[in-house]
């Protein structure tokens, strides 16, 4: 009996730190996210907050399916706030040495990059061509960063709305008639669209305009300046 009582009372801790920690993303990220925009001026003045959500990320325990799905995808966005304001002013990420290969985040007490944490701690684990529209890298060519938290027991709609929002976006995909000129994530990551092929059946399935897309398509440039509020 005292196992069990033991074992159900670390869930409900486990669940109840997962709770708090969303929302204190999902406030965040609301009160410094405007259009897909982040004041980080205003968040290097006062760090208060963004610390102590990367104290949470540094403690979090470890949860299942979605809910952790859910957190590792916050975590990144919110490392990704870290890194830049950590080196703000700048221009961009690629300005920033390392941002994603070389640059370490506190996960679980044990430094993470961000290339290890969206590689092979989030996408090995959860395969999902939808989370590239959810991990925002601080670029004006990104998806727009969305001012919510994702949470476990929302996150399919959560992910469904915005990967619709970011393919409906005419400066994300630009369409000439049938024919569409689409971001280089799609050439970075088309393996996980299961193939240059399949890029523009994915993109179909989440258009509103009615439209026949031509199976052919090209790429425009990337644009790595910062997401940055004026």
């Amino acid at each position: 009996m005292k196992t069990l009582t033991h074992l159900l009372f670390l869930c409900l801790s486990t669940s109840l730190f997962g709770q708090s920690l969303t929302q204190q993303v999902d406030e965040f990220l609301k009160a410094h996210v405007r259009d897909g925009l982040v004041d980080y001026k205003a968040i290097k003045a006062n760090p208060s907050e963004l610390n102590a959500i990367l104290n949470q990320f540094n403690r979090a325990p470890m949860l299942k399916g979605d809910d952790e799905k859910a957190l590792l995808i916050n975590a990144y966005n919110v490392f990704v706030i870290k890194g830049i304001v950590d080196n703000y002013p700048t221009n961009g990420p690629l300005e920033i040495d390392g941002f994603f290969d070389k640059q370490t985040f506190r996960l679980r007490g044990k430094a993470v990059t961000l290339n290890e944490l969206e590689k092979e701690l989030l996408y090995e684990q959860f395969p999902d061509p939808r989370l590239h529209f959810a991990l925002v890298c601080a670029a004006i060519g990104c998806p727009k960063l969305a001012a919510m938290a994702y949470d476990g027991p929302k996150l399919e709609s959560q992910l469904g709305r915005q990967t619709g929002a970011v393919i409906n976006n005419p400066d994300f995909i630009k369409l000439n008639g049938p024919t569409a000129q689409v971001s280089e994530i799609f050439k970075w990551y088309a393996d996980d669209f299961g193939g240059a092929d399949q890029v523009i059946p994915f993109i179909q399935k989440y258009l509103l305009k009615k439209v026949k897309l031509s199976p052919e398509y090209s790429f425009y440039e990337y644009d790595w300046r910062l997401n940055e509020q004026k």
